[in-house]
């Protein structure tokens, strides 16, 4: 039997699957050899070219902050360099996302479900593992002897009520459940299954275990937003009911966290903090000392990587926007927020506009938006005091909730879904 397969499948598969890897491998990533990272960039590349030769594609404002957006990334950038796989892996990983998002990919709609509904069983596989190491504390050797380079850093954060899961820091870990949340919980709004109220339900309980405070609060936040905007429709009652929603899922949280005292880590983390006196952790002593060399190149910023390359902190400042400042100047930080900004309020608008008449749509289609707002909301609350724009489990899910919105606005028309 000869096995035929249809170029748009092909089409669909070529570029799901670089993006599919680069968002969810995170640390087994590293596992792999530097080449097979690149060899899906490369492709990634290609896809985008062809998408914007590709006839039909409507061409938006998006495209204006394209070469703007590249130039400040890539000016005095220290962390580009030829001679390093890696890092062309990561320099064209970053441009193709932004040109695709703003292309709002194909003109059809198949990639977009196929993507979402993939990327459910790939972060399922960290919800899962997260869940599995609280259950069973051997678990943590499996993970130790997976990355031995870090295995000191991930026995250190599992001692202190930290799950790095299948990663080399919880932190990358809670990126990924985060992610994973947006998905399910759009999944539980929108298609009202009870299986997908299930995962979802393990979704969050797998993020409240890993003990991450930010991708808790920020991810569940975006997603009670969502909540708001699906019931567009109903605005006289929303409110009334999203109180009760708010009420009903702290009464479970309560009972939750009673009979499993792991469940509120993230509430106890709070409290530690606050007995410090510093609950920021040490992050405004990192803004002000970044502050200090915004105003030597207030206008165009020392360059995109320059803050730990000149000795600012041996990681990114924990928060976009001082970054961005800081790295990128007044016109990139304009230019970025600039971006965030629109596609957020665009988003939001369409997908209110597409709930006034919810017969004309399908439920895959408000899942697909409400991810793409879920998202971008998380991202821009996060970029508050995380680094999503610089990491890649977050920037590229980001990237990809803004074209699924980009392409509802190029066909807002609506033709159907090939």
């Amino acid at each position: 039997m000869q096995l035929k397969v249809k170029k748009h499948e092909l089409r669909l598969l070529l570029q799901c699957i670089p993006i599919l890897t680069f968002a969810t491998l995170a640390s087994l990533g590293s596992l792999l050899p530097s080449v097979v990272q690149f060899s899906a960039a490369v492709i990634l590349a290609g896809q985008v070219v062809f998408i914007y030769v590709t006839k039909g594609i409507k061409k938006n404002i998006g495209l204006l902050w394209i070469p703007l957006m590249i130039f400040f990334y890539v000016r005095n950038n220290p962390n580009i360099k030829f001679y390093s796989l890696t890092y062309i892996q990561v320099l064209l990983l970053f441009v193709c996302c932004i040109l695709f998002s703003a292309l709002g990919g194909f003109n059809d709609r198949c990639w977009m479900i196929k993507m979402v509904s993939s990327w459910r069983y790939l972060y399922f596989i960290y919800i899962a593992f997260t869940i599995y190491m609280f259950l069973d504390s051997s678990a943590i050797n499996f993970v130790c002897n997976l990355f031995p380079d870090a295995a000191s850093t991930i026995l250190n954060q599992y001692h202190n009520a930290g799950i790095p899961g299948l990663t080399k820091h919880y932190s990358t870990n809670g990126m990924l459940l985060a992610v994973g949340t947006m998905i399910f919980g759009s999944y539980a709004l929108t298609e009202k299954r009870r299986s997908d109220y299930l995962l979802f339900l393990i979704s969050v309980a797998a993020l409240l275990l890993s003990g991450k405070r930010a991708h808790t609060v920020f991810g569940l936040t975006a997603l009670y937003l969502c909540y708001f905007a699906y019931n567009s429709n109903a605005k006289k009652s929303r409110l009334v009911k999203g109180i009760g929603v708010l009420l009903g899922a702290l009464t479970v949280f309560a009972v939750a966290s009673y009979c499993v005292p792991a469940l509120a880590t993230v509430v106890f983390r709070f409290i530690d903090t606050a007995e410090t006196g510093d609950m920021s952790v040490g992050r405004v002593e990192v803004w002000l000392k970044a502050f200090s060399m915004f105003g030597k190149h207030s206008l165009v910023g020392i360059g995109w990587g320059q803050y730990v390359n000149q000795g600012g902190w041996f990681w990114n400042i924990h928060n976009i926007y001082i970054q961005l400042l800081v790295e990128t100047g007044i016109i990139g930080f304009i230019i970025y927020c600039g971006w965030f900004l629109f596609h957020l309020v665009r988003t939001w608008s369409i997908y209110s506009k597409m709930r006034v008449n919810p017969e004309d749509y399908t439920n895959i289609d408000y899942c697909l938006m409400n991810f793409s707002l879920a998202m971008q909301i998380f991202f821009i609350l996060y970029g508050f005091t995380g680094n999503p724009l610089y990491d890649r489990e977050m920037f590229v899910p980001y990237f990809i909730a803004c074209a699924i919105s980009v392409n509802y606005a190029n066909n807002d028309d609506r033709s159907e879904l090939e």
